[in-house]
């Protein structure tokens, strides 16, 4: 063979052999950064550069990771840490005030209206204030718009609807001033309207509930007014809110869309009664047992708000509407009967030549907030009406003697001559302690335990009698607590306890109490009016929120 014949092959070889490396060059520097002229470089080079490669990203992720990880544990940390220091500051703090007044503000599905309430309230109400916006289950956001909102907002979130008194009844258990409003979602407060109701209820010891004007109410709390716009509104109030004693009046109703009160007569009075339904009349019960107390009503006409009008009750339509309001009326009726004569009967015991002499200064002052202006009745009552010698009474005052209450612990106590005792012992067979709120309770005097058998006996022939006589000498029988009626009048009952007569103001009162007509004993009319007249027995609240 020629040499000139081999010599091209070889060419060709090499030619192949040059291209080759030199691809394997160019995607070496690609791949590794090697130099294109760098000797030696094979595909075996590449992939433990690309396998470093890949050891030192997964590196960077698992120190990304673990340091998530641990950013995330930490935060963990300190967010249990905050909770329980907030849950121990809430208890070091229960039952601690401030010298400020909580606004509450009980809302379903209406995020616009409570909005433009709160803004209204942030915008023309001088500090210390809370606002305590109580949303019951709405649907529409209205929650964490009031959360993002922040500022002086507290917001109780509730799981269902419970209604205008279930919402009023949150507020007032997580309320921390030293007065309170109840305000509804629906309204628009201007400016003056906080200062001009707070010199109205300070105006008279008497006074304990204050409420403003309005362009939409019922009763005497409307006025008229010349706007149609909202806009054209704000001009109208800063002239009717000028400040004006003169514009203060009593009155015998407080619509609850806007109410002024103090603590104390909260923890007098007690809750709203959830026996209503969604909302309407049960602000007309709560004022009923506010003046049973010995409370007069007034209304600030020099603070006005805004009130565009039921938007919650409207949204309900018509018919439901109807039927919501019709049971609320039927349940009110059921329970006071006539509530009107009920509170003028209790001003006339308040009178009687038997009742202590702190109810005879309740009854004198009284008789002067029957007339005359706010200063002169103020003047006329300010040497009874000092905080040793306060004439009001409380809620527990209309409740029988004997009877069985618990609280939410569990905790079993017994009524008996003003003071609460508590039950160290089981309940009697047959028994069904009535649950009554804490505030209630905390109202009356402790007393001495019950902590043998013995103490305690039934009061009646009944051995399923839901009250209970206390007596030291076990050997003495027992002659009180007995439930008396007359044939005249055979569904009116008393309970005759220390020596007088005491009505049960309706036979749903005594059946709350654990009452029923296989109780009641007849007896003759000259019988019954022999005994003097005690304090009328009411029913107290229904409480279907456990946590109150």
């Amino acid at each position: 063979m020629k040499k000139s014949e081999i010599q091209p092959h070889r060419v060709r070889k090499n030619n192949q052999s040059n291209s080759q490396q030199s691809s394997q060059l160019r995607v070496g520097a690609q791949l590794s950064g090697s130099h294109p002229h760098r000797k030696g470089t094979s595909a075996k080079i590449l992939l433990h550069a690309a396998d470093g490669r890949n050891r030192r990203n997964a590196s960077r992720k698992g120190k990304r990771s673990h340091r998530i990880l641990r950013n995330t544990k930490l935060y963990k940390q300190g967010y249990n840490r905050g909770y329980e220091d907030g849950v121990l500051q809430g208890q070091n703090s229960f039952g601690i005030v401030f010298e400020g007044v909580s606004i509450i503000i009980p809302t379903y599905n209406q995020r616009d209206y409570v909005l433009q309430c709160v803004s209204s309230i942030e915008k023309h109400t001088p500090a210390p204030y809370e606002i305590i916006v109580v949303d019951n289950a709405s649907q529409d956001g209205t929650a964490d718009a009031l959360l993002r909102k922040g500022g002086m907002v507290r917001v109780a979130a509730l799981e269902k609807n419970r209604g205008f008194a279930g919402g009023v009844n949150q507020g007032l258990m997580m309320a921390k001033g030293r007065h309170i409003v109840v305000l509804n979602n629906d309204t628009l407060v201007t400016p003056g309207w906080l200062e001009n109701m707070m010199t109205c209820l300070n105006s008279d010891p008497q006074i304990g509930v204050v409420g403003p004007v309005t362009n939409y109410i019922g009763g005497d709390q409307q006025i008229e007014v010349p706007y149609r716009e909202v806009e054209d509104m704000w001009s109208f109030a800063a002239n009717q809110n000028r400040p004006d004693p003169e514009k203060h009046r009593v009155t015998d109703r407080l619509v609850g869309f806007c109410w002024l009160f103090s603590r104390d007569l909260f923890e007098r009075a007690g809750y709203l009664d959830e026996g209503y339904a969604v909302g309407n009349f049960e602000d007309d019960d709560w004022i009923v047992r506010v003046r049973m107390l010995g409370y007069r009503l007034a209304v600030a006409g020099d603070a006005f708000i805004h009130h565009f009008g039921s938007v919650s009750m409207k949204a309900l339509g018509e018919q439901d509407f109807n039927t919501v309001n019709k049971g609320n009326e039927q349940f009110y009726s059921q329970k006071w009967g006539d509530p009107q004569a009920l509170i003028a009967e209790t001003s006339r015991l308040a009178q009687t030549p038997h009742s202590d002499p702190q109810t005879r200064s309740q009854a004198n002052v009284s008789s002067l907030a029957a007339k005359g202006d706010l200063r002169q009745r103020a003047a006329g009552s300010s040497s009874v009406n000092s905080p040793a010698t306060s004439p009001l009474r409380r809620s527990s005052d209309f409740y029988p003697e004997g009877a069985f209450l618990v609280d939410l612990k569990g905790d079993v106590y017994v009524l008996r001559s003003g003071q609460r005792r508590k039950l160290n012992i089981p309940v009697p067979r047959g028994i069904s302690p009535v649950l009554v709120a804490k505030p209630d309770l905390l109202g009356i005097p402790a007393g001495e335990p019950l902590v043998s058998a013995g103490d305690i006996r039934n009061g009646s022939f009944e051995p399923d009698f839901p009250l209970a006589v206390i007596s030291p000498d076990p050997g003495v029988a027992p002659t009180d607590l007995s439930i008396v009626s007359v044939a005249d009048t055979p569904e009116v009952w008393y309970l005759v306890t220390e020596g007088k007569r005491r009505k049960f103001v309706s036979t749903y009162a005594a059946e709350r109490w654990g009452i029923s007509s296989r109780h009641v004993h007849q007896i003759s009319t000259e019988q019954l009016h022999s005994i003097p007249e005690g304090w009328p027995i009411i029913a107290p609240p229904q409480l279907l929120n456990k946590d109150l």
